[in-house]
């Protein structure tokens, strides 16, 4: 009997030489005076947070989750960088993972506002330690953090309050990525709510703003330290330019599973929203939106969609990219495989590729499901299974900023 075989296997694969290289990028853009804090949430924009992590606080003097549960993955893994914890904390169960990195001072909590205080001053009491807290500025964008005209009177509680150990106040910019005057507005209110305060600030509290835009594009944005995610991963938003040298991170490979010819005329794929205008060769790939790959980016009518790179068996020898047609399914996608000169069925097929002047990379793969792309990454499936490559050269690693400690 022979043994079952099919192909329905994918692969993320996560290179790990890449992120130390675009940190290297990003600190000497930055210059060793400012810190850098890598922001990791959401699983670390779905590339495994405990294994990015490894490489990323080589470099960084801060990591930054959203929820409780996030920091205490990153703790249980080893991680000894100070975590900024963006979300609201309200209260803090003792046998949680955070309850001691919050005693040892490695974990920082954000303060929200003045109806925020008293539950942050119970956790310090619950503690018996003074809290590192980061105090966050709404400046406009209206997503958390002390309204603008509190900030002043709060930072300055907060700094007399013994229970309470003011290591940050911070703001989130609106528009970066296309509005640099409305970024130097929440700029600006972040410096006035600090400009006169009664009492000097902590040494050792820091001021941060910048995200991924507004790191790459204004450098009066870096303060004492940016706050980026987008930017280790090597992509920028649409209409920024990258940074000279940044590395695409991220490949997302599969394998050819079948092949058909269809006649002109014919549909292809639910709703028979593709139709062949030619004798075509159609391939089908054993990824769907179950796996985490955008709907709506296959080809309908006239219009354009996603693209994939075909490749030989071996992953080698790059044969074309091919557009993804019709609807996307449950677990497959059909691309065009017409103009590529086919292997066969197990040909290498990269749902999204490194290579930049592919039409299938992560950037043109955001643009045609009209998101951003960490919306891309961090959307595929935990079970999809994640593939790490290990940085092949020794990279010198700069100073960290020694203001956080």
């Amino acid at each position: 009997m022979q043994p079952f075989r099919t192909i329905q296997h994918s692969t993320v694969q996560i290179d790990l030489g890449a992120i130390k290289h675009n940190c290297t990028v990003i600190r000497n853009h930055i210059g060793e005076d400012c810190g850098l804090c890598a922001v990791v949430k959401a699983d670390g924009y779905g590339l495994g947070a405990t294994r990015v992590a490894g490489q990323l606080e080589q470099f960084a003097s801060m990591l930054s989750v959203y929820s409780p549960d996030e920091a205490g993955e990153l703790l249980a893994s080893g991680v000894t960088t100070p975590i900024l914890l963006l979300a609201p904390v309200y209260s803090v169960d003792r046998f949680h993972p955070i309850f001691q990195s919050i005693i040892s001072g490695q974990l920082h909590l954000v303060l929200h506002g003045e109806d925020h205080l008293p539950s942050l001053l119970a956790i310090a009491e619950a503690t018996h330690q003074p809290l590192n807290v980061h105090l966050k500025v709404d400046t406009g964008l209206h997503r958390g953090g002390c309204r603008l005209e509190n900030a002043s009177s709060l930072i300055e509680q907060v700094i007399q309050e013994k229970r309470l150990r003011l290591k940050g106040i911070f703001t989130h910019f609106i528009a970066a990525v296309t509005d640099e005057s409305l970024t130097r507005l929440q700029h600006d209110r972040l410096h006035q709510a600090m400009k006169h305060l009664s009492c000097p600030l902590p040494n050792t509290c820091v001021v941060h703003e910048a995200n991924t835009a507004a790191m790459v594009q204004w450098n009066w944005t870096h303060r004492d330290m940016v706050r980026v995610g987008l930017a280790w991963t090597g992509i920028v938003p649409k209409g920024v330019a990258p940074l000279e040298g940044f590395k695409p991170v991220v490949s997302w490979r599969t394998r050819l599973a079948h092949v058909k010819n269809v006649s002109a005329g014919e549909r292809v794929g639910y709703s028979g929203k593709w139709m062949a205008r030619r004798q075509s060769r159609i391939g089908i790939v054993p990824v769907g939106y179950a796996a985490g790959y955008p709907m709506n980016v296959g080809a309908e009518g006239e219009s354009d969609g996603a693209f994939v790179r075909v490749l030989d068996e071996k992953f080698e020898a790059v044969l074309g990219d091919a557009p993804v047609v019709g609807s996307v399914c449950m677990d497959q996608i059909a691309i065009d495989l017409t103009d590529i000169p086919l292997h066969g069925i197990g040909c290498g097929v990269e749902l999204i590729t490194t290579d930049r002047t592919s039409n299938a990379t992560l950037e043109r793969i955001a643009d045609a499901a009209g998101v951003v792309p960490h919306a891309i990454i961090s959307r595929i499936s935990p079970k999809v299974h994640r593939a790490y490559v290990e940085p092949s050269l020794e990279i010198v690693i700069p100073n960290r900023n020694r203001k956080h400690a």
